[in-house]
């Protein structure tokens, strides 16, 4: 039987030691942080050394020791949780910033501008597509996505 490390070991760890990801925006989403807290969480979102990269908010923070561009829920960029994380963002302030990271999800995800499926997940250094293709909670969140940040009011 093939033991996975990663997972034994984070299981020991309490979830604040075993590197960040898109949890650590939750309490944004949900209303729950201080400005405080909501201003340092931004702050780790939109640098180039944690979330913010060619895709942005990927599942797992560059630094994360589990991150994998291409390992499933270790840095994949889903759709749902660049929402929650955008939506935390404009909760606290930050609309301007979470425009400027979903036109860059837009440029950058592959196939979301042309005619084709909606895939599972985006890798976060080179936009390309990963996971199922026609996924069902991608494509409602990219529409949550246009409603929220790109149409007029």
């Amino acid at each position: 039987m093939k033991i996975n490390r990663w997972r034994t070991a984070a299981r020991a760890k309490p979830i604040v030691e075993r590197g960040k990801g898109p949890e650590g925006w939750s309490p944004l989403f949900n209303g729950a942080a201080t400005q405080a807290n909501a201003d340092a969480v931004v702050k780790v979102m939109l640098d180039p050394k944690e979330f913010n990269t060619f895709v942005p908010l990927g599942t797992a923070a560059l630094t994360n020791p589990a991150f994998g561009a291409d390992i499933y829920w270790r840095g994949h960029v889903w759709v749902d949780q660049f929402w929650f994380g955008l939506k935390g963002m404009e909760r606290y302030g930050y609309r301007d910033d979470a425009l400027k990271l979903a036109d860059t999800f837009f440029r950058h995800a592959k196939g979301l501008t042309a005619d084709g499926p909606i895939q599972e997940n985006y890798n976060p250094l080179t936009g390309a597509q990963q996971g199922a293709p026609n996924f069902s909670w991608s494509a409602a969140h990219l529409y949550m996505l246009y409603n929220d940040f790109f149409r007029k009011q």
